[in-house]
């Protein structure tokens, strides 16, 4: 039924209602007409009883009047409220005139109404509210190559032609790392504090991932010897460490980044202060690629990939010895993982989905006899 249809159907039945109530008020008046002619009923009556008539009629009907409304004005009032709802969940161009105050209480509320108030409220308080106020940051397309090489060559480390450290082969694997994802920066740029962290020990590690201003963080593991050794050298000579030794390079969207190496004395690790350039704003989301090389101890038989921030996409490709490791994947990821191993000694993680954070994957081993 078409719009002029309708408004025709709707003119007939008013018509109708008109004629049926002027047809009503002929008949009551022939009736009285009828009723006074015959004596029946006196014009003085028939006054006082339409008197009373109406005195008696206009309590009940005013409180059905006043009743009728209250719930008809509720009922009006819940369909507008569902149907404003429903337009602002469904049209993005309503939603965007509303300010950024009303667009967040209107989530909050929305959750609470969803999971209870008390449930609602803690979950938009520890994870939503961080990401409508951009201080909680996530990536896309997330690959990460891990390959342990199986160089039987020993690594020296020297300055000014004296040579600090020696990495036995029967003592170290040597890894190459490989870390490439899409973020955007600029809560970065702003903070002008953005870090790599690389610690001596796991439990030095894990207090990194509390901090925002790390974009990477990673397990240098070598041993008691070698971490007292670490910690005494000058800064000058951590930074040739870090640049000639581990030669760490970081690029964002194809743009070598320079860095500045923070050893601070007694802390077990070290860190990367980036200098991210300015010009890089114009990028909503920036490729970052990070690639180095790094020694790490044989008894430390496994390689945890920790997921710190939401990323979707990822990709984790550990390529191994198989003739000394005999490696096993353990995930704790969402149930969206898919884990195969690929020719050439390799483990393969690629997953299409959103990963949350502190999730990731471990890898262990042990040696091949």
């Amino acid at each position: 039924m078409n719009k002029k249809d309708h408004s025709l159907l709707t003119r007939s039945f008013k018509n109708i209602s008109v004629l049926f109530f002027i047809v009503v008020l002929l008949l009551l008046f022939v009736v009285i007409l009828i009723n006074v002619l015959f004596g029946i009923y006196t014009w003085d009556r028939l006054y006082m009883d339409l008197i009373n008539a109406l005195v008696g009629v206009m309590i009940p009907l005013v409180l059905f009047n006043f009743l009728y409304d209250r719930f008809t004005q509720q009922h009006k009032d819940r369909e507008l409220s569902e149907k404003i709802t429903e337009t602002m969940l469904l049209d993005e161009q309503v939603i965007d005139r509303f300010s950024n105050d009303s667009k967040k209480a209107f989530i909050q509320k929305s959750t609470e109404s969803i999971l209870g108030k008390t449930v609602g409220n803690m979950v938009y308080d520890t994870l939503i509210q961080s990401y409508l106020s951009k201080s909680y940051q996530y990536r896309h397309h997330f690959k990460y190559y891990i390959s342990y090489l199986g160089d039987k060559v020993t690594k020296t480390f020297a300055v000014d032609d004296e040579t600090i450290f020696i990495f036995n082969p029967d003592d170290y694997y040597f890894v190459r790392e490989d870390l490439s994802f899409e973020r955007d920066i600029t809560n970065f740029i702003q903070s002008n504090d953005v870090r790599i962290g690389f610690s001596y020990k796991e439990s030095t590690l894990d207090g990194l991932y509390q901090r925002a201003e790390f974009m990477f963080r990673e397990n240098l593991w070598v041993n008691e010897e070698h971490n007292s050794m670490l910690q005494e050298l000058s800064n000058h000579e951590m930074e040739q460490f870090v640049k000639s030794f581990l030669q760490f390079t970081i690029e964002i969207d194809g743009e070598v980044v320079p860095y500045q190496v923070i050893h601070n004395e007694g802390y077990e690790g070290f860190h990367l202060l980036l200098d991210i350039p300015e010009t890089l704003h114009s990028s909503v989301l920036s490729k970052v690629h990070i690639r180095f090389q790094m020694p790490q101890l044989r008894t430390q038989k496994k390689f945890i990939v920790m997921i710190s921030e939401p990323t979707e996409d990822v990709e984790i490709m550990f390529m191994h010895l198989e003739n000394e490791m005999e490696v096993e994947a353990i995930p704790f990821l969402n149930e969206a993982e898919s884990i195969t191993r690929l020719p050439n000694d390799t483990i393969k993680i690629d997953i299409h989905d959103w990963i949350l954070p502190r999730a990731g994957v471990v890898f262990v081993w042990n040696d091949r006899q």
